[in-house]
């Protein structure tokens, strides 16, 4: 009887230590898997190439102008002076423009602290009015009272921007009220180039 219980509770430690070795090698199968799993896969991704580019590719500057985000647009003329919405071209508007305490220092430092790296003059409206002295046209600050016909706002804004350390753009309306070659295509074109080949030399 004692031989026979002893025998049962030898073949109950049997099975039970069957079925712990069981369980650990299903384990240890389990983890040989999962390793192979998982190199594979950091094979698979070691084996994929990045995409090739799609050309034409963005230089260098078309890139900083993407991740400069903000930009600050100054649009700052005729109009601001004679209280209308929109600019005639008049001759006779040019009197009004005279800024007594005019400082493109303060508009760069608020432009930067208030996190724009960069800002854009519109140098011409479609009013016709330059705000450099241009040698293609006297409709610009040279024929207004702003000190004494010298001032050069486009030369201020510049200086002012690089001083503050940000970028600056220009902004040159093709449409022109005043400029009698407006409507006729080749003669409009030769002008509109000359200023812009002005304001690209000059200050940009």
């Amino acid at each position: 009887m004692y031989i026979h219980i002893y025998n049962q509770r030898i073949a109950i430690g049997m099975r039970k230590m069957e079925c712990l070795f069981l369980r650990l090698w299903i384990c240890m199968l389990g983890s040989v898997v999962l390793c192979r799993l998982t190199s594979q896969k950091t094979t698979h991704k070691q084996l994929i190439s990045p995409p090739l580019p799609l050309l034409p590719l963005p230089s260098h500057k078309q890139l900083k102008w993407q991740e400069s985000e903000r930009a600050l647009f100054f649009h700052y003329g005729l109009n601001t002076f004679t209280s209308s919405e929109w600019g005639s071209g008049h001759e006779e508007d040019l009197v009004s423009f005279n800024p007594l305490s005019l400082n493109t220092h303060q508009w760069t430092s608020i432009a930067k602290k208030s996190g724009f790296s960069r800002v854009i003059l519109t140098t011409k409206h479609h009013d016709g009015f330059c705000l450099w002295n241009s040698s293609y046209t006297d409709y610009s600050v040279s024929s207004t009272p702003w000190r004494g016909g010298f001032g050069d706002l486009v030369s201020e804004l510049s200086v002012s921007c690089f001083e503050q350390g940000i970028d600056f753009g220009v902004y040159l309306s093709p449409w022109d009220v005043h400029e009698k070659t407006y409507g006729h295509s080749l003669e409009y074109n030769e002008f509109y180039i000359a200023l812009l080949t002005e304001l690209l030399t000059r200050f940009v």
